[in-house]
């Protein structure tokens, strides 16, 4: 098993969390039949600071008080959730394996459900508004998928296939509820992945070759790792981020 070296980011990087992955160059889906794996996990360096207190000042009777934030998730060893990892600018490797066809993103409690959603172009879904009390939905991006429209309680927003259509971050907003926010992460390739709640991260399936990484975290800013993998090995490799 190969280690790689030890990343660190700090609040230098924050500039370029707008700037979204480099999209690949017309991927093509193949047969990999010799494939290894990079793994690894994603900690805080240090330790993780307290969340920040999110004041509830609107429609408080339907969503609660005054909560802590979930843009930075930390558990008790250090490993830090929901940071997109993937791979930059691969030609050629698997195809999608995102167990959905559609997505689903909830406004629920006066909260984006998930926080951060993982999804490929071209892929259709549906915006929930699942609390008693309307919310205006509001997207940010670099021409990906901008929207700014209220949805009733009970109501819904469906997204077409057709409205996104390429790669990048598209930042998610109320703005009657100025609490919420969270984002979708629009896929270039195949090997893209979420943390899970222990800060791990498995890319499977990846066709022998030296690769760049792109790490992501909506608060942490963006870092790269170089990486090399072997046909048939795993290549594990541990990044640690701060503030």
């Amino acid at each position: 098993m190969k280690i790689l070296r030890v990343v660190t980011l700090t609040a230098g990087c924050l500039a370029v969390i707008a700037a979204g992955p480099a999209a690949a160059a017309k991927y093509k889906v193949v047969d990999v039949s010799d494939g290894g794996g990079i793994s690894g996990s994603i900690t805080y360096d240090g330790a993780a600071p307290e969340p920040e207190i999110l004041k509830v000042d609107e429609d408080v009777e339907a969503c609660g008080g005054d909560r802590p934030s979930n843009a930075l998730l930390v558990n008790g060893s250090g490993g830090i959730q929901n940071v997109v990892v993937s791979i930059e600018k691969i030609a050629a490797g698997k195809d999608w394996d995102m167990p959905e066809e559609e997505f689903t993103y909830d406004q629920k409690n006066c909260t984006f459900t998930p926080r951060i959603m993982l999804i490929k172009p071209k892929m259709a879904g549906t915006v929930l508004n699942s609390d008693s009390v309307g919310h205006n939905f509001h997207t940010i991006s670099k021409g990906i998928y901008n929207i700014n429209k209220k949805i009733q309680p009970g109501s819904k927003l469906e997204v077409t296939n057709k409205k996104i259509r390429k790669a990048g971050l598209v930042k998610a907003k109320c703005d009657i509820h100025s609490w919420m926010g969270g984002a979708w992460w629009v896929a270039a390739n195949p090997y893209t992945v979420l943390s899970d709640a222990d800060g791990k991260f498995s890319l499977s399936n990846v066709p022998p070759g030296k690769y760049t990484l792109a790490i992501w975290h909506e608060k942490l800013g963006e870092t790269r790792q170089q990486v090399e993998v072997k046909a048939g090995a795993d290549t594990t490799t541990d990044i640690k981020l701060k503030l």
